[in-house]
């Protein structure tokens, strides 16, 4: 098994029932995308996710079921999200009620601000219209967005920030997705309406725990072992990790990002590089944490100074 995220490890505990698996992973640590931080507050340890934080068992049922069985423990949590605009000081969050929408007074002052709350209702209506369609129109969220004369300030200070919190990805990036694929995510999610959104929970202790409890029922598993190729033989298939010589296995799973599976793979199937990839940090700064009390959030969006 080549590669320790999610895919790979729930793959090597599946296989582990009546195979011998041998996990490799060229990073210094197993999970991939499940990476816990110890950060020390008020004199205690406490684990910090910095990439996968949440789940629910209306959408994860799969992984529910991983859990259950691994003995891992889940508490509720939430999945809210604030936006703090410095340019303007505007600062709200969602799934908060009134509370979260007006922490201060302020927001009762701002118009452009009550008319995208208004806007996010009819995002929420043309969205789902768009999902009842032909998928033959594929326009970019971008592209949705100005059709139907959405404002700068909605685009700016509402949708903007979601995508780009819920992807880690640049905002920029955020708008160029594709709109039918991000409005079926966030169907899925519960994300297209104000209310009917599902319980959502995390692992008790960082989802290091879940990590460690499948590496744990394996016979074999390396850290810090990159794999250079993988080629067909006779009898199965030769890996070949840094600095060792090639290994026989009956069979191999390769379980990374596609572009880095290519670079594995004959040199005829390669593709032309391999694209780089955002690095999630874990912050205690008080630049980003709220500035009113009301407005704390599972997904935080910090604006630049924007008017």
């Amino acid at each position: 098994m080549i590669g320790s995220g999610i895919a790979g490890l729930t793959a090597a505990y599946v296989l582990s029932a009546r195979d011998r698996v041998t996990l490799l992973e060229a990073d210094t640590r197993f999970g991939g995308h499940a990476h816990t931080q110890h950060v020390i507050e008020d004199g205690r340890t406490v684990a910090l996710d910095t990439a996968f934080l949440v789940h629910n068992d209306r959408t994860y049922p799969t992984l529910c079921r991983l859990f259950d069985e691994l003995g891992i423990r889940t508490q509720d949590t939430d999945m809210s999200m604030s936006v703090r605009d410095d340019g303007t000081g505007l600062e709200y969050a969602g799934a908060r009620g009134l509370s979260g929408l007006f922490p201060s007074w302020s927001n009762l002052g701002r118009p452009r601000y009550l008319l995208m709350l208004g806007e996010i209702t009819r995002f929420h209506r043309l969205a789902t219209q768009l999902l009842r369609t032909a998928g033959e129109d594929e326009v970019t969220l971008d592209e949705f967005l100005h059709r139907h004369g959405f404002s700068r300030y909605f685009t700016d200070r509402f949708i903007t920030p979601l995508v780009a919190a819920v992807w880690s990805c640049p905002p920029g990036e955020a708008l160029r997705y594709p709109a039918r694929y991000l409005f079926v995510f966030l169907q899925h999610h519960g994300m297209l309406s104000v209310f009917g959104s599902p319980t959502w929970r995390t692992v008790v202790g960082g989802s290091a725990n879940y990590v460690d409890a499948i590496v744990s029922r394996l016979p074999e598993a390396v850290t810090g072992a990159r794999v250079r190729s993988v080629r067909r033989c006779v009898d199965g298939v030769l890996v070949t990790v840094d600095g060792q010589p090639p290994r026989r296995f009956d069979a191999a799973i390769i379980a990374t990002h596609p572009n880095q599976a290519l670079l594995m793979l004959d040199p005829r199937a390669r593709t032309n590089g391999a694209s780089s990839e955002p690095s999630p940090t874990a912050s205690t700064r008080l630049s980003c944490t709220p500035t009113i009390r009301c407005c704390p959030a599972c997904r935080r969006r910090v604006l630049p100074g924007t008017t």
